[in-house]
């Protein structure tokens, strides 16, 4: 199975490929479900397919929006300029079929991949969309797995079928939602999502309007609307049995580290099931990777029940943080057994510190000998893009050796 990573932007990309991603999906300035990550110009567009099929991976572009009739000028422009680049994506993600018809009519030679917005939940429409040009379908979330393995069975063996298997949940079906459009003006379906189902709503009496009644269930509160991301780092087996050919992390606007650490945890737990698949257990270690990450309740969304049969909801709506990202690995000193970091957020000396390196689990010691950049050791590192120092132990060292 194919592992994708969400790559918001070009760090967020190299880290996903450089901790195991076998293909990453990215979203140029326009025309993405994504508007508000950083994105990619057509320049960093070629800069950032070429990245990538230089190490032997994949790059697929998300065209996912409903287009508008206004919007079709600017999206045939943005598709011929995307067949005049140097190089160019190897899919590309749509839901429109107006938008599908006319990427194959620009850009034959890609292969069109069926977004999850487009809510695919039979083996008749998957089908439909291979007649039309499709190579694969990304189901709809609202899915189960058995729905997977019969939508499998009935569809011929070349056409791919993707799903989200890690990341954000959205309550509304497949993404398509106007409450974002109602309340602030922006449009889901256009990639602009303020997210007010993350909002919290309370009830008001007509009588008593200065007395409102916040919606909760139970004495902690609730986002009435907020859905628990999903996580299914303890299934390997089971989405492997499926017939998924392609497992997909939600996170284009997550950090650098959320697009290493999620990715990096899925990469040995889908390792660890190949060399061994009847062998295989979940290591609860790689959930602990997972849990690090910054993240809302987890939950394993619809793939064992049908969205009738359960509330997906959050009991607590706010980020449950387990690490800070205090810094970017960029040199190890191997001599003196220090490594070479470029400061993200405040380090103080004697805090407990991981590092986290590719195809290995974070190996945790404590930060006491700290140095600037000309050696002197020093309390904490306060600035931002500082580089500073750290002594490493010998197992430490072995994870960043050669890289």
């Amino acid at each position: 199975m194919e592992l994708l990573s969400p790559a918001g932007n070009m760090q967020k990309l190299q880290s996903a490929l450089r901790y195991g991603a076998d293909a990453v999906y990215l979203a140029g300035k326009s025309f993405g479900m994504r508007a508000s990550a950083d994105n990619f110009s057509l320049e960093e567009l070629a800069a950032a397919c070429e990245y990538t099929h230089l190490r032997g991976k994949k790059a697929y572009l998300t065209v996912n929006v409903y287009a508008r009739e206004f919007e079709l000028t600017a999206l045939r422009e943005y598709l011929t300029a995307i067949r005049g680049l140097s190089d160019a994506p190897d899919a590309l993600i749509c839901s429109d079929i107006g938008v599908v018809m006319l990427a194959k009519e620009i850009l034959p030679e890609i292969n069109i991949h069926i977004s999850t917005q487009a809510n695919t939940q039979n083996h008749l429409s998957c089908i439909a969309w291979q007649k039309l040009g499709a190579s694969r379908i990304i189901l709809a979330r609202e899915l189960s797995l058995a729905d997977i393995k019969e939508i499998r069975r009935n569809i011929p063996p070349e056409l791919e079928l993707e799903a989200f298997i890690h990341g954000a949940m959205c309550v509304a079906y497949s993404g398509r939602c106007l409450l974002s459009n109602y309340l602030t003006g922006r449009g889901a379906n256009s990639g602009s999502c303020t997210q007010p189902c993350r909002w919290e709503y309370t009830v008001t009496e007509e009588k008593h309007k200065n007395s409102p009644f916040y919606v909760e269930e139970n004495e902690s509160g609730t986002a009435l609307f907020s859905s628990r991301d999903l996580c299914m780092i303890e299934h390997i087996r089971e989405l492997a049995e499926s017939g998924l050919d392609s497992l997909k992390i939600e996170g284009r606007m997550k950090p650098a580290f959320y697009a290493a650490a999620v990715t990096n945890a899925y990469r040995l737990a889908l390792d660890a099931y190949s060399r061994d698949p009847a062998g295989y257990t979940s290591d609860l270690k790689l959930l602990a990777e997972v849990e690090s990450v910054s993240h809302r309740e987890y939950d394993t969304g619809y793939f064992f029940s049908a969205p009738h049969e359960r509330a997906n909801i959050c009991v607590n709506p706010e980020y449950i943080r387990g690490k800070t990202y205090f810094g970017i690995c960029t040199a190890y000193e191997e001599a003196e057994g220090f490594a070479v970091f470029e400061q993200r957020n405040k380090l103080t000396r004697g805090t407990s510190v991981q590092i986290l390196s590719p195809g290995k689990v974070g190996e945790t010691f404590a930060a006491e000998l700290i140095l600037d950049a000309n050696n002197e050791p020093i309390e904490s590192v306060p600035h931002p893009a500082m580089q500073f120092k750290l002594k490493c132990r010998a197992n430490v060292g072995d994870m960043l050796r050669g890289g």
